[in-house]
């Protein structure tokens, strides 16, 4: 036996005995363990056996919709039936898609030809409140809550409850609010804007003088809800060419997102006015560039195609033809179709949004249909575009059984 010494002095072989008398000893527990009946083990699971207990559960808002998927997409082929124990709570189509009616609990169950069952135990809740959006801006918003506390309790914190950040080489303007340890970090608005052409904007650190609902620009132009920043350089709407709300350079505003100015910062009437109503004379302004646009990233630009309609999509006017204009959807509609003959929910279907600008890559199609299955399925197709303005259109596709030779 080898006889080679650890240091310390013990031996090798010493070990050598110690090992094999655990294993003499693990070897006469196997043995006990053997000795007990196995002619009846425990039934293992099979896949047909873990079929036919699925079940989930899922709960939504009434009124909300919520389409399940199947856990193998063979299964799709072999689906029989989807059937909702309380339709007044819930019901459901041909491809599993749920629509709350009201409050209550309902069980969604699928059938397959194979026998098995997939159940879904749906609670339906309260119909969640309804977000508000502000559809006269493309601004990007959050923490309005803790904006608009600082708002009301500006005189008893003698703080103004705002400040600017304008990054001139992205074009957008983030105003931040303070939180709990009063530094103004808070990310409350970030708006699409203009400044100079070759850097005309100047950076560094300075605040709201003055605000004026018009004022005359350089090249005999005005502009809409203007608050001055240092010299002559300003806040503002993109130019028009008269005092007149319906004058407005179309060209220009399809530049907002762009350096386009002499220096000024141009801004969509909605957010010209914004900080004209909620950013006080003496609010801080820090001017600087930067490749990130801010904490909210940079707003998505809406553009005007209609360039006889010279008025600013963004301005609150009662008279502003913009005002009644939401997104189209075209090309969706109620269709029957034999099974095996194929479909495509997103074929022909086009979006534009409120200034005629195609959407089309901005569209959700909310649903599933079988084009083998014969059934009745219902699609969604919904879209909002820049200005916070959705549309939304319903469509039923019948897939009625394959015709026999």
């Amino acid at each position: 036996m080898l006889q080679t010494t650890w240091k310390g002095g013990y031996h090798l072989k010493r070990y050598t005995i110690a090992i094999v008398g655990w294993v003499v000893v693990l070897a006469a527990l196997i043995c006990v363990m053997l000795s007990y009946d196995t002619a009846t083990p425990a039934p293992a699971a099979t896949a047909d056996s873990a079929r036919q207990t699925r079940s989930a559960y899922t709960s939504l808002p009434a009124g909300g919709t919520l389409v399940l998927a199947l856990a193998d997409a063979s299964e799709d082929d072999m689906l029989t039936a989807w059937k909702s124990s309380d339709e007044t709570v819930v019901t459901v189509d041909s491809g599993g898609r749920l629509d709350a009616a009201k409050e209550g609990t309902a069980d969604v169950t699928a059938h397959f030809s194979d026998g098995h069952t997939y159940t879904c135990h749906v609670t339906v809740k309260e119909a969640a409140p309804e977000q508000k959006a502000d559809k006269f801006t493309t601004a990007i918003t959050a923490n309005e809550t803790i904006a608009e506390q600082n708002t009301k309790n500006q005189k008893k914190n003698k703080k103004l409850p705002y400040r600017l950040h304008v990054n001139r080489r992205m074009n957008c303007v983030t105003a931040y609010t303070y939180g709990a340890d009063g530094k103004y970090t808070v990310p409350v608005r970030t708006m699409l804007c203009s400044c100079g052409m070759d850097n005309t904007t100047v950076t560094g650190i300075y605040d709201i003088g003055f605000h004026t609902v018009w004022h005359p620009l350089v090249n005999d132009v005005m502009g809409q809800y203007a608050s001055s920043i240092v010299d002559d350089i300003m806040f503002h709407s993109v130019p028009y060419t008269d005092f007149a709300k319906n004058t407005l350079k179309v060209d220009e505003f399809n530049k907002l997102g762009e350096a386009a100015s002499r220096g000024c910062i141009r801004l969509a009437v909605g957010d010209a006015k914004w900080i004209n109503d909620n950013c006080a004379e003496g609010t801080i302004v820090f001017i600087y560039e930067n490749d990130i646009p801010g904490p909210l990233g940079k707003p998505e630009a809406i553009r005007i195609t209609d360039k006889k309609c010279l008025w600013d999509p963004t301005d609150y006017d009662k008279a502003n033809p913009y005002n009644k204009a939401y997104p189209v959807i075209s090309g969706a509609e109620d269709k029957t179709i034999t099974a095996g003959s194929g479909f495509d929910a997103s074929s022909k279907v086009k979006a534009t949004d409120s200034c005629g600008n195609d959407i089309t890559y901005r569209l959700e199609i909310i649903g599933h249909v079988n084009p083998n299955r014969a059934g009745t399925y219902k699609l969604t197709y919904q879209v909002t575009d820049a200005l916070h303005r959705s549309t939304k259109k319903n469509v039923t596709v019948t897939v009625t059984e394959e015709e026999t030779p």
